[in-house]
C-alpha cells in the first residue's frame, strides 16, 4: 500500500515527492500545491459558487463604497497575473507537471469564481456587511499559498539565473500586495445607514424607504415588503427585499455599467424572478429601452413615411422598404460591422486547428508552440462568441423596433384610409398584415446580413480548402455549386408555395372570423358541419401548399445534413487517387472547414427564402400602408367666403353622386345614391324615410364620407370636430356601461346622469346588480337589441357634438321607450343641435322640419311633414300607424348571457396562461397528432443518421492513423530484419515466416489472398475508401429517410390539431362565446395554428438534429480525449444551472408574450367593427393610444425575451469556450507525455470547435420548441378544456319527425347560473299543431329565453319540453335544431353567392330550380335586388356588406321559406324593414306557413293581431296567454295595455 502511494505521488509530482525542495531551502512546490492549494481554493471555489447563486440582486444601480470595489479589483489582479504567468511563462518552459497543470486550473477557477461573487457582492452591500463569513474564512486560508508561492520562486531566482523565475517572483510579488490590500479592505468599517420614510411622488400608497449613508447620499428606494415578504427576509438575510422598484426611468438596460452589458449581467434579477415563476404579468418584466420605446418609434416611423410621401417616393413601390431605411438603417447597418468582424474570428478556429495537430503530429517542435496555439483557440473563440451574440442582440432591438412600427401604422392606416380604399380589404387580410406579413418582413433584417456574410465566408472557405488540399478542393466546389443551384430551385419552389398558402390563410382567416361574429345564428340553424365543411375547404388547399413548402424543405434538409459527408468522400477520394499523403492535420482542417462552408451554402437557399417571403409581405404591406388618407378637404367643398343666408348652413349637398367603391370579387354593380340636392340649416330636425334599400343609410354614408364622391359638391359644418352617429347596428365596446357612455371623456356626473335619463337607461340599470359598472361581452354581447341601441344613443349624447345622425334609432325599442327617446333625446337633450334621423317609424317625425323621401338611391321628394306625410301610397297614413313598436327587440343572439336577467359585472374571463414547465401531455397530445409509428420512425432515423455521420468521422480518424503506422512501421522500403526476412516477393509477405508475435501488430485493414499478406499503400487506400463510401451511402440514406418522414409528420399533425381545434370550437356552447373575445379565439386560428403548420416543426427539426449532435460531439471527444471527461462534471453543472434559469424564464416570457398578443387583435377587430363610429367622432387619437399601449406591453414581453435570450447565449458561449480551451490544453499535455493520438486528437479538437453553435443551438431550439409548443398548449386547451354541447343522444326516430309541430312547456323554470336567479318560472304552455303564436313582453320578462329553450341553446332547470311527444333532451342538438326553423332579428350573411346563402348547408342546394329560388326571392321583395347584383351567383360582400339591415333579414326570411321545417320562429324578423315590406311579409308568412307552427316575437302590435293566441310574458312568468280578440276585450289585460301604449286602439 505504501509503495502505491509513494508511486501515486511520484506520477502527480514528476518526481520523488518531497516535503523542502532539494535545491534551495524552501517547501516544494508539489507539497505546496498539496497542503496551499488543492484544499483552500476548492473550499474558495465552493462558497464563492454557492453564494453567487444565493445572493438576490436588485434591479437599480448602487453606490458603491470604495473598499468593495478594491476588493474586486485586488482579486482581478491576482488572477489576470496567475492567468499569464501560467500560459507565458510556466507552461512554454515545459514545466506543466501534473500537480502544476491541477493547481495552476484550480488557483484559476476559484479567483474567478470568487470575483464573480465580489461583483455580486457590490450590489447588495448594504445588507451584506462584508459578505458571508463562510466566504471570508475560505479565502483567509488560501493567503498562506500566496505567501509560500513568493517565498518559493524568490528563493528559486536567487538561486538561478533564469529570467523566467525573476518574472514568474514578480508576478507572485504582485499578487501577494493585491492580497494585502484585499486583507486591508475588511478592516474598513462600513457606511452607517438610517431609514426614512418617502412617499413616492403621485402615488398615495407608495410608500417606502429610502436607505442613506452618513453623509447623506441616497442608496437604494425600497418599498415596504408585504408581511409574507417580510416573513420571508427576517427568516433567511440571504434573500434581499423582493419588492425593489424598477428603475422608473426606464430599463436596467439603459444604466447598466461595461462589464453587465458586455455579458447582460443586467438581466440576471429577470432570469430569477423566471426561475421564481414571479413573472405573472407584463408588470412583472423589463421596461423597454429609450430607443425602441413604441411611442417614440411610431413617431419616427410615421416621420420618415411623410416625409418620403411629399417627395418624389409617395407612389414608389418600395416605399416601406425607403422608410424602413430611413428610419433604422444606420444602427442596423453599423451591426454589420460586427458580423463582418465575428465572421473573420470563426477562420481562425480551422487556422489554429491546423497548427495544432501539425504540432502533435511532429514530436520536434517546442512544447511552448503548442500552448500558443492552445492559447489563441481561447482568445479567439472567446473573442468571437462576444461578437457575434452582440450582433444578434442588435440586429433582434432592430427587428423589434420594425416590428412595432409596422403594427402601429397598419392600425393607423385602418383608422385614417380612404373608406372606399379600405373596403377593398377585409379584416381577415388586415388582421393578417400586423400578425404573419410583419412577423416576414421582421424575419427579413436576420436575412439580409446573411445575404452579404455567407458568400463571404464561402469565398474565404473555399481559399482556405485551396491551401490546404490544392486545386482538389474544385471538385468539392462544384458539388457545392450543384447543390446552391439545386437548392436556390428549392427556395423558389418553397416561395410560390408561401405566397399561395398566405392567400389560403387570408380566406380561412376570414371566413373563420364571419364563423364567430355569427356563431349564435350558425348555432340556432344547426350549420355547424356546413361552415367545418366551407373552412375544411381552404384549409385543405392551405395544406396542400403546406405539403409543398415542408417536402421541399425536407429536401434542403437532406442537403443540409448529407453535403458534408459527400463533399469529404469526393475530396479525401481525388486527393489520395492523386497520390497525396493524408495527415491528421490536413484531414480534420479540411473536416472543419468543410463544415464551415456547408453551413452557409446550405443557410443560404434559407436566406433566399427568407428573403423571398419577405419580400412578398413588405409588397403587400406597402400596398395597404401606400392606400391614400383620408382628406377631408378633398372630399368636403369649403366656400372661400358665404352670404348672409349661408352662416347657419350645416349641410348642404349640390348635385353630388356617390357611390360604393366596387369590390374585386363582388359582381354588378352596388347602388350608391346619385344626384342628390339637400341643405340642412342649424337646428334643424331632418327626417329620411323610403323603402328597403332605397338608400337611406347610404345618404348618411355620404355625409360622413365613407362612400366615394364621383361627382357634385358637398359641405359640412364641424367637420373636423366629428359628427355624432348611431349607426343601425350599435356598436359596443367590450367595456362597462359607464366606459361605453363616457368614452374616454371626463366623467362628469351631472352630464352622465341626464344622458342615462334621456336615454332611458335608468330602470336598465337598476337591474344590474353593478349598475353602469357592469361590463359588456364583445360588441355588447350581454345587452338586449334596445339596451344596445339607447347605450350606443347615450354615448353619441356625452360627446356633445353639434350635428347628430340618427340611423333608424327607434326599430329596437319598445313603444313608451321609442316615445321617451323621442321626447326627452330627440327634442330635448337634442333640441338645439342639428339632427338627420332615419326611420320607418314616421309618427315620431310629425315634429321634423323637413322630411327626405328616399327611392331607389334618389331623392323623390323633400318637404314638411304635412306635405310628405299625405304623399300617396308610398307613405300613407296606414303605414304611418304600421310603425308603432309593440315591444323591444331582443335578438335571438341574446341567448344564455345576453338575457337581461343575466347581468355580470365581469363577464369576460381573463385569457388563461399556464405557468411552469410545459406539460408532458402537450408533448404527448403532439406525439399523438403526428402517428405513435411514425414518430418512433422519425426518431430511430434520426439517430442512425447521427451515428452514420459520427462514424464516417472516426474512420477518417482510424484512417490517417494507421497511413501514419503503415508509413512508420510497416512499409515495405523501410522493414525491419524480420520483415525483410518473411519477404517472398514484389509488396507482399509470406505469413508463414512471420513470427507469432508479430500477427498482433498486423491491423485488420491487412488481408490474406491465397496466403499472402497484402499491405500496400494503394490497396490501403482503396479500402478505407470503399469502407467511407459505404458509410456515406448509409448516411445518405437515413437523411432522406428522416427528412422526409419528419415533414410527412409534421403536415399530419397541423392537419389533426386543426381539425380538433375547429371541431372543439363549433361544437362549444354560445355560453363560451359570450365570454370570450373574438380576437383570443382568432388569435388560436391564425398565430397559433402558424407556428404548428410551419414555426414548430421547423424549430422541432432543428432541435432533434442538434441534440443528437451533441450526443455525437460528447461521445466523439470523450472517446478521443478521455482526459475531457473530467471537465464535463462542472460543465454539466453549470451547464444546467443556466438552461434550467432560461428555459423556467423564457417559457413564461413567451405565454406572456402570446397572452400579450391576444388583446392587440381583439382590439384591432373591435376597431374594424366600429370604424364608422370611431372616424364620424374623430376618435383616432384615443383609439391609436390603445394600439401603442398594448403594443408597448406586448414588445415588453419580447424585449425580455430577446434580452433573457442573449444572456443564455453568451453563457453557453463561454462554455463552449471552456471547452475548446480545455480540449485544446489536454491535447497538448498529452502530447508532451506521448499519450495522444494525432487523429483522434484531431477529430476531438474538430469537434469541439462546434460545440458552441451546437451547445447553443440544443437549448436555443429546444427552448425555441417549448415557446412554439405553447401554441399546441393553447390548442389543446380549447380542444380538450372548453365545454362541449351534448350531441350524443340516443333518440331513435322516423325521418319525418317532427311531422305536426306540437309543442309543449311543461313546468319549465330557467336558471342561467346557479348564483343568478330565476330567469323563467314554471312555464306551461302547450302549442298546437299549425298553431301561429304572438309572444309579446317587455325587457327580461324572458321572450328570447322560451326560444333559447326550444332550439336547446340552454337546459332548464326543471321541466320539459317536447315536440310532437319526444322531449328535446333526448334529441341530439344537430338533429333538433336542423328541424327547426329561425329568422332572426341580427341577419347572418357570410361571404359567398346569394344561392350559397340562401341555401346554407342544404344538399340539393346544386339542384334546387333557380326559378324557385327567384320566386321566393320575389315573395320577399328581393328579386330587384338580386338582379340588379348579377344574379344569384353574385357575392354578397363580407358580412353581406353589400345588402342592406333589412335586405339580409329579407333574404333570412326567404331562407326560412325554403326550408320544409314544421316549427318556424320569428324573432322580430321584420325589425328593420318598412312598413309596406314588413305587411308584404306578413302576407306571405300567413300564406306559406300555413299547415306550419310559428312562434312570433312580435316587434310590430298588428303582426301578432292575426295570431291564433298571444302569448304575454311578464317577469319569466306566462302572465296570459288567449286569442288576441279576447285579450282586448279586457282592459286589465296587460296585452290590452300594451296595445294601448300605441295609440291604435281606437
Amino acid at each position: 500500500m505504501t509503495r502505491n502511494v509513494s508511486d501515486t505521488m511520484a506520477l502527480y509530482c514528476g518526481e520523488e515527492f518531497s516535503i523542502l525542495d532539494s535545491q534551495v531551502s524552501a517547501l516544494s512546490d508539489c507539497f505546496e500545491s498539496l497542503v496551499f492549494v488543492l484544499g483552500p481554493f476548492a473550499l474558495l471555489a465552493a462558497t464563492s459558487a454557492f453564494y453567487v447563486g444565493r445572493l438576490r440582486v436588485p434591479d437599480i444601480n448602487l453606490k458603491t463604497p470604495v473598499a468593495y470595489s478594491i476588493r474586486l479589483i485586488c482579486t482581478v489582479v491576482t488572477l489576470i497575473f496567475t492567468t499569464v504567468n501560467v500560459f507565458i511563462v510556466v507552461f512554454p518552459q515545459g514545466r506543466g507537471n501534473g500537480y502544476l497543470t491541477v493547481s495552476a486550473a484550480l488557483v484559476m477557477i476559484a479567483l474567478l469564481v470568487h470575483a464573480i461573487y465580489l461583483h455580486r457582492l457590490l450590489k447588495v452591500h448594504f445588507l451584506r456587511g462584508h459578505g458571508p463569513w463562510p466566504v471570508i474564512v475560505s479565502w483567509l486560508v488560501t493567503l498562506p499559498h500566496f505567501f509560500a508561492n513568493a517565498e518559493f520562486l524568490i528563493s528559486k531566482a536567487v538561486m538561478s539565473s533564469d529570467k523566467y523565475f525573476i518574472i514568474e517572483s514578480a508576478f507572485a510579488v504582485v499578487s501577494c500586495v493585491s492580497q494585502i490590500l484585499y486583507l486591508l479592505c475588511l478592516f474598513v468599517s462600513n457606511s452607517r445607514f438610517r431609514t426614512i420614510s418617502i412617499d413616492t411622488p403621485g402615488d398615495s400608497s407608495g410608500d417606502g424607504e429610502v436607505l442613506v449613508d452618513s453623509d447623506g447620499s441616497s442608496y437604494l428606494n425600497i418599498a415596504h415588503p408585504s408581511q409574507d415578504q417580510a416573513a420571508s427576509t427576517s427568516s433567511s438575510h440571504l434573500d434581499i427585499t423582493h419588492e425593489i422598484n424598477q428603475d422608473q426611468s426606464g430599463s436596467p438596460a439603459d444604466h447598466a455599467n461595461v462589464f453587465s452589458k458586455l455579458f447582460f449581467g443586467w438581466v440576471q434579477p429577470l432570469m430569477r424572478r423566471g426561475a421564481d415563476s414571479a413573472l405573472t404579468g407584463v408588470d412583472a418584466v423589463y421596461k423597454l429601452p429609450k430607443d425602441i420605446t413604441t411611442e417614440e418609434l411610431d413617431e419616427k416611423f410615421l416621420a420618415s413615411l411623410h416625409r418620403l410621401q411629399d417627395g418624389d417616393l409617395a407612389h414608389d413601390k418600395n416605399l416601406l422598404l425607403w422608410t424602413m431605411h430611413k428610419s433604422f438603417g444606420f444602427i442596423y447597418y453599423c451591426s454589420g460591422i460586427l458580423k463582418l468582424l465575428s465572421d473573420c474570428l470563426a477562420f481562425a478556429g480551422p487556422l489554429l486547428l491546423n497548427r495544432l495537430v501539425n504540432f502533435i503530429e511532429n514530436t520536434n517542435e517546442p512544447i511552448r508552440h503548442g500552448y500558443y496555439y492552445a492559447a489563441g483557440l481561447f482568445l479567439s473563440t472567446l473573442l468571437g462568441s462576444l461578437l457575434s451574440t452582440h450582433f444578434d442582440y442588435q440586429v433582434n432591438k432592430v427587428k423589434l423596433r420594425v416590428r412595432s412600427a409596422l403594427i402601429t401604422n397598419v392600425y393607423r392606416k385602418t383608422l385614417h384610409a380612404c373608406p372606399p380604399n379600405l373596403s377593398t380589404y377585409t379584416s381577415g387580410e388586415i388582421t393578417n398584415f400586423m400578425s404573419t406579413d410583419v412577423d416576414r418582413v421582421v424575419n427579413f433584417f436576420a436575412s439580409f446580413h446573411e445575404f452579404w456574410s455567407l458568400p463571404f465566408q464561402v469565398a474565404v472557405t473555399l481559399y482556405l480548402l485551396y491551401r490546404q488540399v490544392g486545386i482538389v478542393f474544385l471538385a468539392g466546389l462544384a458539388l457545392a455549386i450543384v447543390m446552391i443551384i439545386f437548392n436556390r430551385y428549392l427556395a423558389k419552389k418553397i416561395g410560390q408555395y408561401n405566397e399561395a398558402m398566405m392567400e389560403k390563410k387570408d380566406s380561412r382567416v376570414k371566413l373563420m372570423t364571419e364563423v364567430l361574429l355569427g356563431i349564435r345564428v350558425i348555432k340556432f340553424n344547426a350549420w355547424e358541419e356546413f361552415m367545418a365543411e366551407k373552412l375544411n375547404r381552404i384549409r385543405d388547399g392551405e395544406l396542400k401548399n403546406l405539403k409543398g413548402i415542408k417536402y421541399f424543405d425536407a429536401g434542403c434538409v437532406y442537403l443540409w445534413a448529407t453535403t458534408p459527408v459527400l463533399i469529404s468522400l469526393l475530396t479525401f477520394s481525388i486527393y489520395s487517387s492523386l497520390g497525396n499523403e493524408l495527415t491528421a492535420a490536413n484531414v480534420f482542417t479540411v473536416i472543419a472547414l468543410i463544415n464551415m462552408l456547408i453551413a452557409p451554402l446550405n443557410a443560404f437557399p434559407w436566406v433566399v427564402n427568407g428573403l423571398m417571403e419577405a419580400w412578398i409581405s413588405v409588397t403587400r404591406v406597402n400596398e395597404f400602408i401606400k392606400l391614400k388618407d383620408m382628406k377631408f378637404d378633398d372630399y368636403y367643398d369649403f366656400p372661400s367666403s358665404m352670404g348672409a343666408d349661408d352662416l347657419d348652413l350645416v349641410l348642404d349637398i349640390e348635385n353630388a353622386d356617390f357611390s360604393w367603391k366596387k369590390q374585386s370579387n363582388d359582381d354588378g354593380v352596388d347602388q350608391g345614391v346619385s344626384n342628390v340636392n339637400l341643405r340642412v340649416t342649424e337646428g334643424q330636425f331632418v327626417g329620411v324615410i323610403g323603402t328597403v334599400g332605397s338608400g337611406k343609410s347610404s345618404l348618411l354614408s355620404a355625409v360622413l364620407a365613407e362612400m366615394q364622391k364621383s361627382s357634385g359638391k358637398i359641405y359640412l359644418d364641424c367637420v373636423h370636430n366629428g359628427v355624432g352617429l348611431v349607426t343601425q347596428e350599435p356598436w359596443i365596446q367590450h367595456a362597462t356601461i359607464r366606459e361605453n357612455v363616457i368614452w374616454n371623456m371626463h366623467y362628469d356626473a351631472g352630464r352622465y346622469n341626464s344622458v342615462i335619463d334621456s336615454c332611458a337607461l335608468r330602470e336598465d340599470l337598476n337591474m344590474f346588480p353593478d349598475g353602469d359598472m357592469t361590463e359588456v361581452g364583445e360588441n355588447g354581447v350581454t345587452l338586449s337589441g334596445g339596451q344596445k341601441a339607447r347605450v350606443a344613443l347615450a354615448r353619441a349624447l356625452y360627446q356633445d357634438k353639434s350635428i347628430y345622425l340618427l340611423d333608424d334609432p327607434f326599430a329596437a325599442v319598445d313603444q313608451h321607450v321609442a316615445k321617451h327617446i323621442h321626447d326627452r333625446c330627440i327634442m330635448g337633450e337634442l333640441a338645439k343641435t342639428t339632427r338627420i334621423v332615419t326611420t320607418h317609424h314616421v309618427k315620431h317625425l310629425k315634429h321634423a322640419d323637413v322630411i327626405v323621401v328616399m327611392e331607389g338611391g334618389c331623392i323623390k321628394e323633400v318637404g314638411t311633414p304635412s306635405e310628405i306625410l299625405q304623399l300617396g301610397s308610398d307613405v300613407s297614413e296606414k303605414k304611418v300607424i304600421g310603425k308603432a313598436n309593440a315591444t323591444e327587440a331582443v335578438g335571438c343572439k341574446n341567448t344564455e348571457s345576453t338575457d337581461p336577467d343575466d347581468p355580470t359585472s365581469k363577464l369576460m374571463t381573463e385569457e388563461e396562461k399556464m405557468v411552469g414547465t410545459v406539460a408532458f401531455k402537450v408533448y404527448k397530445s403532439y406525439w399523438i397528432a403526428v402517428g405513435s409509428f411514425l414518430a418512433f420512425n422519425i426518431l430511430l432515423f434520426l439517430f442512425l443518421m447521427q451515428g452514420s455521420k459520427v462514424a464516417s468521422d472516426w474512420w477518417l480518424s482510424h484512417w490517417v492513423t494507421e497511413i501514419k503506422k503503415n508509413v512508420s512501421g510497416l512499409n515495405l522500403n523501410s522493414q525491419s530484419d524480420t520483415f525483410r526476412g518473411a519477404t517472398t516477393g514484389n509488396n507482399s509477405w509470406n505469413i508463414q515466416s512471420l513470427p507469432p508475435l508479430m500477427l498482433s501488430s498486423v491491423t485488420y485493414t491487412e488481408f490474406l489472398i491465397d496466403g499472402q499478406l497484402f499491405t500496400t499503400d494503394a490497396h490501403d487506400v482503396n479500402w478505407y475508401l470503399m469502407i467511407y463510401g459505404c458509410i456515406a451511402a448509409s448516411n445518405s440514406v437515413f437523411t432522406l429517410l428522416r427528412s422526409f418522414l419528419f415533414a410527412y409528420g409534421g403536415i399530419e399533425a397541423a392537419k389533426d390539431l386543426h381539425s380538433a381545434l375547429l371541431n372543439g370550437i363549433l361544437r362549444a356552447p354560445i355560453a363560451f362565446f359570450d365570454v370570450t373575445p373574438v380576437g383570443r379565439i382568432l388569435n388560436r386560428f391564425s398565430s397559433d395554428t402558424y407556428s404548428i403548420d410551419d414555426s414548430l416543426p421547423f424549430i422541432l427539426n432543428i432541435f432533434l438534429a442538434q441534440f443528437v449532435g451533441v450526443l455525437g460531439t460528447i461521445i466523439i471527444t470523450c472517446y478521443g480525449l478521455p482526459w475531457f471527461t473530467v471537465s464535463l462534471l462542472p460543465l454539466g453543472i453549470f451547464y444546467f444551472y443556466i438552461q434550467h434559469y432560461y428555459r423556467q424564464t423564457s417559457r413564461e416570457l413567451k405565454r406572456l408574450s402570446s397572452v400579450s398578443l391576444s388583446p392587440i387583435y381583439a382590439h384591432f377587430t373591435e376597431s374594424v367593427s366600429g370604424l364608422t363610429t370611431i372616424r364620424s367622432f374623430r376618435k383616432y387619437g384615443t383609439f391609436r393610444e390603445k394600439n401603442l399601449e398594448l403594443v408597448n406591453s406586448n414588445q415588453r414581453c419580447n424585449f425580455s425575451a430577446l434580452a433573457a435570450q442573449e444572456w443564455f447565449s453568451i453563457r453557453l458561449q463561454l462554455i463552449g469556450v471552456i471547452m475548446v480551451t480545455t480540449v485544446a490544453f489536454i491535447a497538448v499535455v498529452l502530447h508532451e507525455k506521448e499519450f495522444v493520438s494525432p487523429g483522434l486528437a484531431g477529430l476531438a479538437l474538430s469537434y469541439a470547435l462546434s460545440v458552441t453553435s451546437r451547445l447553443s443551438g440544443v437549448i436555443t431550439a429546444f427552448t425555441e420548441t417549448e415557446k412554439q409548443m405553447v401554441a399546441v398548449e393553447r390548442e389543446s386547451f380549447y380542444i380538450n378544456r372548453i365545454p362541449r354541447e351534448r350531441n350524443d343522444a340516443n333518440f331513435s326516430i322516423n325521418e319525418n319527425w317532427p311531422s305536426a309541430g306540437h309543442i309543449e312547456f311543461t313546468n319549465v323554470s330557467l336558471r342561467y347560473r346557479d348564483d343568478l336567479p330565476l330567469a323563467l318560472h314554471n312555464v306551461s304552455l302547450k302549442i298546437q299543431s299549425g298553431e301561429k303564436i304572438g309572444v309579446v313582453g317587455r325587457t327580461g320578462s324572458g321572450k328570447s329565453s322560451l326560444l333559447s329553450l326550444l332550439f336547446g341553446i340552454v337546459d332548464p332547470c326543471s321541466g320539459a319540453i317536447t315536440i310532437d311527444g319526444a322531449n328535446i333532451k333526448d334529441v341530439p342538438l344537430s338533429l333538433l335544431r336542423s328541424k327547426l326553423a329561425i329568422v332572426p332579428q341580427d341577419p347572418f350573411l357570410f361571404s359567398g353567392s346569394l344561392k350559397e346563402n340562401l341555401l346554407p348547408g342544404a344538399l340539393d342546394s346544386h339542384t334546387r330550380d333557380v326559378s324557385e329560388l327567384m320566386t321566393v326571392l320575389e315573395r320577399c321583395n328581393l328579386k330587384d335586388k338580386v338582379l340588379e347584383m348579377g344574379g344569384l351567383e353574385s357575392h354578397v360582400g363580407e358580412r353581406g356588406k353589400r345588402l342592406s339591415v333589412g335586405q339580409r333579414q329579407l333574404l333570412c326570411l326567404a331562407r326560412a321559406l325554403l326550408s320544409d321545417s314544421k316549427i318556424i320562429c320569428l324573432d322580430e324578423a321584420t325589425a328593420s324593414v318598412d312598413a309596406h315590406s314588413d305587411s308584404l311579409m306578413q302576407k306571405t308568412i300567413r300564406e306559406e306557413f300555413k299547415s306550419r307552427t310559428v312562434i312570433t316575437i312580435a316587434h310590430r302590435i298588428e303582426t301578432v293581431l292575426d295570431c291564433d293566441r298571444v302569448l304575454v310574458m311578464r317577469d319569466g312568468r306566462v302572465a296570459e296567454c288567449d286569442r288576441p280578440d279576447v285579450l282586448m276585450s279586457d282592459p286589465e289585460s296587460d296585452f290590452y295595455k300594451l296595445f294601448n301604449a300605441t295609440g291604435l286602439v281606437n
